[in-house]
């Protein structure tokens, strides 16, 4: 193949890869391509600027966790749906977050059955104690509520149909 036809190949100069309509650049298993610091990557022209940590804690974004009885939600970032296959409430139980590690974190916990299902956060939501540590749907399919995660503290953002106590 000449140089005119490659689909991928070395700029004159030597200080440009490119890779033309129908090339691909393919990185084999044990592969690496490091963007070292001050280097970035850009998508159709536009730079992705978060730092890899910040893409890592955002990877874990669409975690789905189903409770069916008693027992602790162990999702952090993503959805906990209460939905119980026999009568009766979930008493659901949430750890705080990692501080700075879970930092900016979100949680919908959602009830997907028509009981007063509770969630109990130690130390309380947004470090409210106990007087404000258990959150109680009102018994409604679709009562929810949205948390955030910050400084190790779960921080109620939004939601529909439930009480704080």
């Amino acid at each position: 193949m000449s140089y005119e036809n490659a689909k991928v190949h070395m700029e004159q100069g030597g200080d440009q890869q490119t890779v033309e309509s129908g090339g691909e650049i393919e990185v084999k298993s044990g592969g690496v391509v490091d963007i070292e610091s001050g280097g970035y990557l850009k998508l159709a022209g536009t730079a992705i600027t978060p730092t890899a940590a910040e893409i890592n804690k955002a990877a874990d974004k669409d975690a789905l966790q189903t409770l069916v009885a008693d027992g602790a939600i162990t999702v952090k970032n993503g959805v906990c749906k209460i939905a119980k296959t026999v009568a009766g409430v979930v008493a659901a139980t949430l750890a705080n977050p990692t501080d700075v590690t879970d930092d900016f974190k979100r949680l919908l916990i959602i009830s997907n059955q028509a009981q007063a299902n509770t969630v109990t956060c130690t130390g309380g939501f947004g470090n409210g104690g106990t007087g404000e540590d258990v959150i109680t749907f009102s018994g409604v399919v679709g009562d929810c509520v949205e948390l955030m995660a910050y400084g190790g503290k779960w921080y109620i953002v939004g939601g529909h149909q439930f009480t704080v106590a």
